[in-house]
């Protein structure tokens, strides 16, 4: 039996305003402080990066099959027993208008609840509550990370798909 996926991600940027604010004391933002900005990069060892417009991007890592393998790219693919798992390489890149020497925390969520596939980013496994990837990185920078998306064998052939969304917070 050769059963084919095709793969999507959507990559979403949000701020962290994009998923409210907390209970408790207000918080104040001051004019001058602008809220970080995250980009999504292409890597030359990953799979093209496919732009949706400002804030968004995809990944289509294409038709896959247990026993056939990858059909694009930059990517890779490891059989375990009962499922697989196809790894592609990207970067996210973080800027701090007005706060070029500050520092930021930087997490990741799913935004969908897909049971047929599991979602990693550099072996953090991603799920509907935000997973630091990066506790303190340098605004102004960027890093190359690792997708992981692991299909069970017993996944019905046909697209899937899946919604991330990365989020920068300063440190303060």
């Amino acid at each position: 039996m050769n059963k084919k996926y095709i793969v999507w991600m959507l990559l979403l940027l949000a701020s962290r305003a994009a998923f409210g604010q907390a209970a408790g004391t207000p918080r104040t933002i001051t004019p001058t402080a602008a809220a970080p900005t995250i980009t999504i990069l292409g890597v030359p060892t990953g799979a093209m990066l496919q732009s949706q417009g400002t804030g968004n991007a995809s990944i289509n890592l294409g038709p896959v099959s247990y026993f056939k393998g990858t059909s694009v790219p930059g990517e890779a693919r490891r059989k375990n027993q009962g499922s697989f798992v196809i790894s592609t390489r990207f970067a996210l890149r973080v800027d701090c208008p007005g706060n070029s020497s500050s520092q930021v925390n930087l997490a990741a969520l799913r935004l969908d609840a897909s049971a047929s596939h599991s979602i990693a980013i550099d072996g953090i496994a991603l799920g509907p509550a935000a997973q630091m990837l990066a506790p303190s990185m340098p605004c102004g920078s960027s890093g190359e990370h690792r997708l992981d998306v692991e299909i069970p064998v017993s996944t019905p052939a046909g697209p899937i798909g899946s919604t991330l969304a990365f989020t920068a917070t300063l440190k303060r």
